[in-house]
């Protein structure tokens, strides 16, 4: 594939998706510089700023150090490809031995930019990723624990949901309930989902949720090593804690505060998300 100046990639695409796809790279970038990938099995995805019913993904095989803003695929919420060279369109019947130099999207990513995007409008951004520690506590009968402050700012944005690697109609009905009226949803067995009004939201999310989960499986390891349970926030205190960051004046839960560094990190380690 070229490597086409911002220039040429400005010109042919508006200012609008330009700049949604600028912020996307760079949430790709950002996840692939703290460790938040699976080779190339996940997605994260962008609406069109100014098309609400068009979203960016990439093309599936890139490494998300790879990402560009000028790869992007972009798609409608009826699944049709709008706009990219190259993409395999999921029938399932090509061969990939013949295509491997192509570039193509995931049936997968592209179910979830239609089932995320088509049912909520306040979503921008989400991930979806298979960190180890959330699968972790994801196979674990009660999920996540109140071990963590982490915990406490995130329990009020997850659901959970049993996985399938079919993605039917049956599927798309419960994944559809279960981001209704949450950010965060916990895929049993397999990872999780992060939902954002912004990159900075969507990875805040991520972050704290991949941390939150890191500190319960070495929290149980910890414990069990040492014959005892683990030490659990007490509910009245957490629902006494939450109010309180849900009030602070000092501090934001949507990612602004760092988005601007991380920013700052990715001009100064892989400026070409840019191009």
């Amino acid at each position: 594939m070229s490597n086409p100046s911002i220039a040429d990639s400005t010109f042919r695409h508006s200012e609008n998706e330009w700049a949604t796809r600028v912020e996307l790279a760079a949430l790709y970038r950002v996840a692939d510089r703290y460790g938040m990938t699976d080779i190339a099995n996940q997605e994260i995805g962008a609406r069109v700023r100014g098309e609400p019913d068009r979203f960016l993904i990439h093309p599936y095989g890139l490494l998300f150090e790879e990402v560009r803003a000028s790869d992007f695929v972009k798609v409608g919420l009826d699944g049709a490809v709008a706009d990219g060279r190259g993409i395999w369109n999921g029938s399932g019947q090509e061969n990939f031995a013949e295509r491997s130099g192509e570039r193509w999207v995931s049936d997968g990513g592209v179910n979830l930019g239609r089932w995320i995007f088509g049912a909520r409008p306040d979503c921008n951004f989400f991930i979806h990723a298979h960190c180890e520690d959330v699968m972790a506590v994801s196979a674990t009968e009660g999920g996540l624990r109140p071990v963590s402050q982490a915990f406490i700012y995130l329990r009020a944005h997850i659901a959970y949901l049993d996985y399938d690697f079919a993605e039917d109609d049956e599927y798309a009905a419960g994944f559809l309930k279960a981001i209704a009226d949450r950010d965060i949803l916990i895929s049993h067995n397999h990872g999780y989902y992060a939902l954002g009004r912004s990159a900075a939201e969507a990875f805040f999310r991520a972050f704290y949720l991949r941390q939150a989960c890191a500190v319960q499986v070495k929290a149980a390891a910890t414990a069990a090593g040492m014959g005892e349970g683990m030490r659990e926030i007490d509910p009245q205190r957490v629902a006494m804690i939450e109010d309180q960051m849900l009030e602070s004046a000092h501090y934001h839960y949507d990612g602004s505060t760092e988005w601007a560094a991380l920013l700052r990190k990715l001009e100064r380690e892989c400026p070409d998300y840019r191009t």
